[in-house]
């Protein structure tokens, strides 16, 4: 599946985002870290594919800086008002994520690491992914910097061992110019969705493709319609 993430800084922005990118799209990110007046119902009243809210800590991605405390108050309104899925990261800690866990009664939690300056080392990454299953995940997500092609594979790689070792769904790709092909790949291996970006110019992430990007390389690389 393909994750359209939407990162505008209003809710108007937002909305016709979403209404424009319908077609390309499984399901939706909203970054709540990129809106000037962060907001959840708007997108939930008008959903119309799975929702996933995501509130990034900057020192991982995020737009922003943000206290812990605010973003996890709107994940949690995200959670409580029937989001498809949320995002946090595995730092936030054990009490974050309990409290989160607490009110997804029908929201799948993803606990995500992401590194921007480096690939760990296969150990490391594996003991993440570990502790994202100890603290309940539903989905798993580990993104770091490629900084050569060999840490694609070592991504990559976790895929089919966190589903063989722990039989958690896990999204793990490389960033980065030497990191756009783990993002197709990554589907291929089993990653419950790859994230794209709506138009040109609009990634989230370094080396983020855009969906129509992303949807032709799927349908080269695989014998089977991608949805």
């Amino acid at each position: 599946m393909i994750c359209v993430s939407i990162a505008e800084p209003t809710v108007e922005a937002v909305l016709r985002a979403l209404a424009q990118a319908q077609g390309q799209a499984d399901l939706f990110e909203i970054r709540l870290d990129a809106l000037e007046k962060p907001a959840v119902a708007p997108f939930l009243s008008v959903r119309k594919k799975p929702l996933l809210f995501t509130f990034r800590a900057e020192e991982e991605g995020g737009f922003r800086p943000v206290p812990l405390s605010e973003r996890l108050t709107w994940l949690r309104e995200a959670a409580s008002a029937g989001a498809d899925y949320v995002d946090l990261e595995l730092s936030a800690g054990p009490e974050a994520i309990r409290e989160l866990l607490k009110v997804s009664r029908t929201t799948k939690l993803i606990l995500s690491y992401h590194n921007f300056e480096k690939t760990p080392k296969e150990d490391y990454l594996k003991d993440k992914i570990k502790e994202m299953v100890e603290m309940g995940a539903a989905i798993g997500k580990v993104v770091c910097m490629a900084k050569e092609v060999e840490d694609g594979l070592r991504l990559l790689g976790l895929i089919p061992w966190a589903r063989e070792c722990f039989d958690i769904p896990l999204m793990a790709f490389a960033m980065g110019p030497l990191g756009k092909w783990t993002r197709v790949v990554s589907v291929l291996l089993g990653a419950p969705f790859a994230y794209a970006a709506a138009r040109p110019g609009g990634a989230t992430a370094p080396g983020q493709l855009t969906a129509e990007e992303l949807r032709k390389a799927l349908a080269l690389l695989s014998e089977e319609k991608i949805s």
